[in-house]
């Protein structure tokens, strides 16, 4: 049986040739990828990690690390990256803690394929939250040949980038192809069409669906779209005004840990101003149509309470920060 690694390198090294030599292959099956510099999403904790996964680990970088390097955003010391992994996700987060030296590892009780590794260096902060992918049927079935494994293992990259919430979220790349290992270009899984919403800077729901099982994901695309300055689709917003007691569903503390987001965020009023008008805010928080309702008596500002508030708000936050508070 071919090794896994052997397999992906295979698949990468098809995947670069040119494309009238791959032409039957791309007739008989849509990978939707393109084409990028792996080295892009590079970081250093990276030589550690590659340290901790077994040769025959599929490690793929998912999620909001391949959407801010695309942006080419500033790191902040708060550094978050998501992993795919094909092994036990625990087993590697010991192993990377035994290489360092130090961290602390989080497995929560209702999500056992998912390990969070978080570790400080100075005043920067990293979690590393790896999940599992299974493909050991794949690899393990005789029936199917070299190229059928190939298929299979796109396929079910695709279908786990297909269950996220948002599409510039729902993009992934090899592990090996971001630490010089791999081609210098390297694949950039993209079933959902991520890369084109991030260049339009448009926030889309990968599906509606996604957003029913868990809508806490409500909050958090009002979040990034402020962070990030996108525009939310306009199905998205319309589907939200008419759904949003599906927030019931969601526990207060992680609904408590959205919000907060938000309030960290430069971009606050603007993002609670569109949670406002999308009648969302005032859902979670009914005391808030008072302050909606009463006008500001202050003859300066013809502002509600509410916008006051908020403004206020982002004056005492800016005065802060120059004060380096």
């Amino acid at each position: 049986m071919l090794g896994i690694d052997k397999l992906l390198q295979k698949l990468l090294n098809r995947q670069n040739q040119d494309k009238s030599q791959r032409k039957d292959f791309e007739e008989e099956f849509d990978i939707k990828t393109k084409y990028i510099h792996g080295m892009l999403f590079y970081n250093s904790y990276f030589d550690y990690l590659m340290k901790a996964l077994d040769k025959e680990t599929v490690c793929l970088i998912v999620g909001g690390w391949i959407r801010d390097r695309l942006l080419n955003r500033p790191l902040g010391k708060n550094i978050d990256i998501d992993f795919i992994i094909t092994t036990d996700p625990l087993k590697v987060a010991k192993k990377l803690k035994n290489i360092l030296g130090k961290g602390s590892i989080f497995q929560f009780e209702k999500e056992k394929n998912v390990v969070s590794f978080i570790f400080y260096e100075g005043d920067y902060k990293y979690r590393f939250d790896f999940s599992y992918l299974d493909i050991s049927d794949i690899m393990s079935d005789s029936n199917l040949d070299f190229y059928d494994k190939e298929r299979e293992i796109i396929k079910r990259i695709d279908e786990d980038l297909l269950q996220r919430d948002f599409t510039i979220n729902a993009m992934a790349i090899v592990f090996d192809d971001a630490v010089g290992l791999g081609a210098t270009q390297t694949v950039l899984f993209d079933p959902s069409g991520g890369l084109e919403d991030l260049q339009r800077g448009l926030l889309r729901p990968v599906s509606i669906q996604n957003i029913q099982k868990d809508p806490v994901r409500i909050l958090r695309g009002f979040r990034i779209a402020g962070q990030l300055d996108l525009d939310i689709d306009k199905e998205f917003l319309d589907w939200v005004k008419d759904n949003r007691e599906l927030l019931d569903k969601s526990s207060k503390e992680r609904i408590r840990d959205e919000i907060l987001k938000i309030f960290d965020n430069k971009e606050a009023e603007k993002t609670v101003k569109t949670l406002v008008d999308y009648k969302v805010f005032q859902y979670i928080f009914p005391e808030i149509e008072e302050l909606i309702r009463i006008k500001n008596t202050d003859k300066i500002s013809s502002d509600t309470l509410l916008s006051h508030s908020l403004k206020t708000h982002s004056y005492i936050e800016d005065f802060l920060k120059k004060k380096n508070f």
